[in-house]
């Protein structure tokens, strides 16, 4: 299917599909960790890197390049980041609230995510079965990189120390 728009049009939405594309895995495959420092740390300076995004520093001018259901959708989309943005930044609750209301808000990201990518390649003319392959592709990354990272965290210290096997004797020899 050949998109209609002109080139100018298709490149600003494919950066602003990519932004917002990398924007949601942040705020979703990051969470566990960016929860974890907020709450052993309770600090928010960490939460600037995970909300960075393209989006902020387009100008409207730019913006009249996408028609009137991309720019619903991605209002829609950035609103709900912004709202999680902005409870992070400014909230008082305790850590297994955070993590239960900001699991929450990150379903209702994922809504509009899905929504604006809908739109975006509608306009930009890319077939339904192209992005199943492309979604596919990520959940097989997903997983893997899952698979990866699960390996030792249930390990006790002892199965832990013996998986590791160092040498204890090299370790010594060099303080000499």
């Amino acid at each position: 299917m050949k998109s209609r728009l002109d080139e100018t049009s298709q490149r600003l939405l494919v950066i602003l599909k990519l932004d917002s594309r990398r924007l949601y895995e942040r705020l979703k495959y990051r969470a566990p960790e960016y929860l974890t420092i907020f709450s052993l740390k309770r600090t928010r300076d960490h939460f600037k890197e995970v909300f960075y995004s393209r989006y902020e520093t387009c100008e409207v001018s730019e913006l009249l390049y996408c028609s009137e259901d991309v720019l619903v959708g991605l209002d829609q989309f950035y609103s709900c980041v912004e709202d999680l943005r902005w409870y992070l930044g400014h909230t008082e609750d305790m850590p297994a609230k955070v993590e239960d209301k900001v699991y929450a808000k990150l379903r209702e990201v994922e809504v509009f995510y899905d929504t604006l990518g809908l739109y975006i390649n509608a306009e930009l003319g890319i077939s339904e079965s192209f992005e199943k392959a492309e979604s596919q592709s990520d959940a097989q990354l997903e997983v893997s990189f899952e698979d990866e990272s699960s390996g030792n965290e249930n390990l006790s210290d002892e199965e832990f120390g013996a998986e590791t096997q160092w040498d204890e004797s090299d370790d010594e020899s060099s303080v000499s």
